[in-house]
């Protein structure tokens, strides 16, 4: 009886064990693609918050007109982006996602537009991103040697590739870094302050003044 207990002991050692390895595991995962958890998590508030398109008269083609074909392509973009970026990209892409979300949410005057503009602010950083990527991936494969040939001589080659990777890196620190996110933040603040706040929609007002007229 003893030897059964035990064995269900270790048993259920074992299995509180993994639980908690895969627990632990799964946590480091999501601390280490934080960014990318941000960036998914505001494009699907954006896309829940995003209107139907045309109507459809086949059910559910709705959910797929309008806005948010272009929200669910952008965003995986920008997803893919954000887990395969350079540090900060993704940080800063998690960034603009959630401010342009914030904003969206805020605007009662053309969330459509204001949600547009998102869109495609973080479409063409997510583009620079990936480019940034993938010709620093490129530079980093060329070999000198083989371009010693064609330029004629190894020193030449190496100090040619590396003046390059010197204008890549200084092109991506103004531009992932500095213009692209600032601007970016520009053109939200321009969206929501080009208007006065209205305490509703321009809708919820023509509705309501309506419904005072047909009750006077």
């Amino acid at each position: 009886m003893d030897g059964i207990i035990h064995t269900i002991g270790e048993a259920l050692r074992t299995l509180a064990t993994w639980e908690l390895n895969g627990l632990l595991a799964l946590l480091y995962t999501a601390w280490e693609h934080l960014a990318a958890l941000v960036t998914a998590g505001a494009f699907a508030g954006l896309l829940w918050w995003t209107p139907p398109g045309r109507r459809s008269a086949q059910p559910g083609r709705e959910a797929f007109t309008g806005q948010r074909p272009w929200l669910l392509g952008i965003g995986s973009l920008a997803l893919l982006a954000a887990l395969l970026a350079p540090a900060p990209a993704p940080v800063l892409l998690a960034v603009m996602a959630v401010a342009g979300a914030i904003a969206v949410a805020c605007d009662r005057f053309n969330p459509d537009a204001l949600r547009w503009r998102v869109a495609g602010g973080l479409a063409l950083y997510a583009l620079a991103s990936l480019a940034y990527l993938g010709y620093g991936r490129y530079l980093a494969a060329l070999d000198a040697v083989a371009w010693a040939e064609a330029i004629g001589g190894q020193g030449e080659a190496a100090l040619t590739l590396a003046q390059g990777r010197a204008f890549v890196d200084t092109l991506a620190t103004w531009g992932l870094w500095l213009i692209l996110p600032l601007a970016y933040l520009s053109l939200l603040a321009q969206g929501l302050l080009m208007h006065p706040p209205l305490p509703a929609t321009p809708e919820q007002v023509i509705n309501a003044v309506r419904t005072r007229r047909q009750e006077r």
